[in-house]
């Protein structure tokens, strides 16, 4: 009995084996063979053939002794490595990783992105401006030196502050315009631009002569001679645009309903091409020029008109730096600035009113 039982055994042993050689299972020196078996027949990691999923390995059918612990958990372990996306099993072989047949340049042009991407990020964030908004780059001094007007994020008392105003110079401390006297009331039906130049039209009649222009000027207080020189060049060169024909006019005279179209270049932009006053263009005189200031110096003016300088634009050039120091005389300020308000009520005409009825009444009490 032993005998047959030990032969039996044995028997079974070696079908065993031979089951396991056959399909491939880890076995000593068959490994190579079981990965290129189960590639080329797919068969699944569960045990079953790919072509007839209901049918198991002959092992399992044989009913034979289960393997060494050590070789079962090799054989898994082998299987879960090799599995495909679809239930098969995939072949052996390194693998390259993703990044080995990238281009060396496109890896360098990527970095590079990246550092500018980063350097992008500080800006901002130094700039103290909202997120994606950049003012300035390093890159270009010029930026960084001239920064334009930004609004506190908990302070936004002009809103909308790029958006032209028909008949407001609104400005961040008086975003409602000149309210004193019903000025703003009294000037809804007219541009900015317009009320500029009202106080030289002193009948009302629409049309500024030349000699409205110096009675203006000399009622500001400028002298007759600079009264004079002003006339000849305000009439002389502002005349023909505003006319409505191709005919110049041999009196000089300027019509107010066409003034917008006496607007040169090389201005702060704050009269936009209708005579509208756009308050993003009137600070930023001061955040570019004045370092935020609330007045502006000479050096400062002169720093402005360089930096608003077109090209090939000597009539703005020209017009600018006449404008300016007719409004420093204007202006006179003793300690040599000239105040924000003050050339605000420049632009809207307002502050002609105030300093002409000063002078009258100083001129009056003497």
């Amino acid at each position: 009995m032993g005998s047959t039982k030990d032969g039996v055994k044995s028997g079974r042993r070696k079908e065993h084996s031979e089951a396991k050689d056959g399909d491939g299972v880890k076995s000593g020196g068959h490994k190579k063979k079981r990965a290129e078996s189960k590639a080329s027949h797919g068969v699944t990691a569960d045990g079953q053939d790919a072509e007839h999923p209901g049918k198991a390995n002959d092992s399992d059918q044989a009913g034979g002794p289960k393997e060494h612990p050590e070789m079962a958990n090799d054989g898994e372990a082998h299987a879960e490595t090799n599995k495909a996306p679809g239930g098969g099993v995939k072949a052996d072989g390194p693998k390259d990783p993703p990044d080995s047949k990238a281009n060396p340049e496109s890896k360098a042009n990527d970095s590079v992105k990246r550092d500018g991407l980063a350097g992008r990020a500080e800006t901002k964030a130094d700039n103290g401006n909202k997120p994606g908004v950049v003012t300035s780059i390093p890159e270009v001094p010029i930026t960084v030196q001239r920064k334009p007007f930004v609004q506190p994020d908990d302070k936004v008392r002009l809103p909308h502050a790029g958006t032209a105003r028909a008949s407001l110079a609104a400005t961040y401390e008086r975003p409602d315009g000149t309210a004193q006297g019903g000025w703003a009331e009294r000037h809804q039906n007219q541009t900015v631009l317009q009320q500029h130049v009202e106080f030289f039209d002193q009948d009302r009649d629409g049309v500024i002569w030349p000699v409205d222009t110096f009675k203006g000027f000399y009622a500001l207080g400028y002298g007759i001679a600079f009264s004079l020189l002003a006339a000849a060049i305000i009439n002389g060169a502002f005349s023909y645009p505003t006319l409505s024909g191709y005919l110049p006019d041999p009196l000089f005279r300027i019509y107010i309903r066409n003034i917008h179209k006496d607007k040169h270049g090389s201005d702060s932009g704050t009269y936009d091409a209708e005579g509208r006053f756009v308050p993003q263009k009137f600070e930023e005189i001061f955040s570019k020029y004045a370092e935020g200031r609330d007045y502006v110096t000479v050096p400062d003016v002169l720093k402005f008109l360089r930096g608003q300088r077109l090209l090939a634009d000597p009539f703005g050039w020209l017009g600018a730096l006449f404008e300016w120091l007719a409004t420093y005389l204007l202006l006179w300020p003793a300690n040599g600035r000239m105040a924000k308000e003050d050339i605000r009520g420049v632009y809207d005409g307002s502050i002609f009113y105030t300093i002409a009825a000063r002078r009258e009444k100083l001129k009056n009490r003497g």
